[in-house]
């Protein structure tokens, strides 16, 4: 609504939320505005290497190495879309979404199961991966990559600005290192406050 009164209603229920798993992080600006300067969240889909691992057929007749990759993870764009409208007004959209699990390969893999049995992982397979499911929420830019920055795109006569998720995943499936995740949401943070530093320059340089 700061832009343009026709937009942010509430339209139907008038108690949905959203609450993205890793939390929201703001800063009180020299005006008394809150800013946000970091969305994160996490999401695990594809336990295949797991059920691998420990001998797990899946499938209805218990059949199969590999399960279908599901849609869970489709819930993620609602949360992404209601902050992007929210951050409307800015210049950076500090979301970052750490993926992992057999879903979200981007490499070839191999799991040997207790049997002595080898089953191959592609990263490319439409059974597993859902991937492209989800870089539409970065406009197909690279993933594992700081877009905190709003990127302008010019067509014609008109300016497009576009907020982009900050999507980065485990190419191999492993879960995620807690110390490299605080390093990338640190880097995201970072430069959210860059973008930000005319409206911090009291805070940022009182003494």
């Amino acid at each position: 609504k700061k832009i343009d009164p026709d937009l942010g209603g509430t339209l139907f229920v008038s108690n949905s939320s959203i609450k993205p798993d890793g939390g929201i992080v703001e800063v009180k600006d020299d005006y008394g505005e809150w800013r946000v300067v970091l969305v994160a969240e996490a999401k695990h889909q594809g336990k295949d290497i797991i059920n691998i691992r420990n001998g797990l057929l899946v499938g209805k007749r218990g059949d199969q190495d590999l399960m279908a990759a599901g849609n869970a993870i489709e819930r993620s764009h609602k949360n992404i879309s209601e902050i992007a409208n929210f951050m409307l007004s800015e210049s950076h959209f500090p979301y970052v979404l750490f993926l992992e699990g057999s879903n979200f390969l981007t490499e070839n893999i191999s799991i040997t199961r207790p049997d002595g049995r080898v089953v191959n992982l592609e990263y490319n397979s439409g059974i597993l991966n859902r991937l492209d499911r989800l870089t539409a929420a970065n406009y197909g830019m690279p993933i594992n990559s700081n877009l905190c920055i709003n990127k302008f795109v010019n067509h014609k006569d008109k300016s497009i600005m576009l907020q982009a998720a900050s999507i980065y995943t485990q190419g191999d499936g492993r879960e995620w290192d807690s110390k490299i995740m605080f390093e990338i949401m640190f880097d995201i943070s970072t430069t959210s406050l860059r973008v930000l530093g005319r409206d911090l320059f009291e805070q940022l340089t009182s003494k």
